[in-house]
């Protein structure tokens, strides 16, 4: 008689064990679909994606990218499937995409520009500063153009090859001094150790590479080239000898 109410008692625990387990899953499936109607309801409808950081790039072009659209739920956005997306275009160097309660989508942009850019046949390769590979173009951008180097091969996102490796570097080095004391060459000529810099189509320094590089540090290019700008200048030659000299000849 004991073994057998031993027993009974064994088969009636089990019983209110399982009866607590499936109580407790179907308590855990209920919150978890009121969660996922409550998260659906409009209220969580996307209303606004706000777009920062970005200069070059559209706040349009950036949110097609991202596939984001108003009026969908918030909660179907995934930041890193988003910011993937967005990265595909080259000219975006970082991205990070937040949601915010209750309806906005934050996306904030890095960007990397053109620094330079490389004929090669008849297409313009745009690198950065790296000489990452940005663009491959069939027009002319508002880049810094280098003549007097080969390109060998150019593909998106890779770095440029170039034949003419010496005049690549100081051509590099130049764009970036002169990015750093806010001028603009439209087109770099580099040749053994001279320099040709055009500030426009008429307008073009001329000088040693070592005493170019000085005269950007110093200013001194700077304020001749402002000086003509003010006038109107636009023809002519600015010479740029030793020790910040620079003078301009029509």
């Amino acid at each position: 008689m004991r073994k057998d109410n031993r027993t009974e008692k064994t088969v009636k625990k089990k019983k209110r064990r399982k009866k607590h387990y499936l109580l407790r899953l179907l308590i855990i499936a209920a919150v978890c679909v009121g969660l996922y109607f409550l998260a659906h309801i409009e209220y969580f409808n996307v209303d606004n994606v706000v777009v920062t950081g970005n200069r070059e790039i559209s706040d349009e072009e950036i949110i097609k990218l991202s596939g984001i659209k108003t009026g969908g739920n918030l909660f179907d956005v995934h930041p890193l499937i988003a910011q993937h997306k967005i990265k595909k275009n080259l000219y975006i160097e970082d991205v990070d995409v937040d949601r915010k309660l209750p309806n906005t989508v934050e996306i904030n942009i890095s960007e990397r520009s053109g620094k330079a850019q490389f004929v090669k046949g008849r297409k313009y390769c745009v690198t950065d500063n790296d000489g990452k590979v940005l663009e491959i173009s069939k027009e002319e951008k508002k880049v810094t153009i280098v003549e007097n180097v080969t390109v060998t091969d150019a593909k998106l996102s890779e770095t440029i090859s170039v034949k003419e490796t010496g005049v690549y570097s100081k051509a590099m080095k130049l764009i970036r001094t002169t990015e750093n004391n806010d001028l603009y060459f439209k087109k770099i000529k580099i040749s053994s150790n001279n320099v040709e810099a055009y500030v426009y189509d008429g307008l073009v320094c001329k000088g040693r590479y070592d005493n170019v590089m000085t005269a950007i540090k110093s200013g001194a290019l700077k304020a001749v080239v402002y000086e003509l700008y003010q006038k109107g200048v636009e023809s002519g030659v600015i010479s740029v000898g030793s020790n910040n000299y620079c003078s301009f000849t029509q």
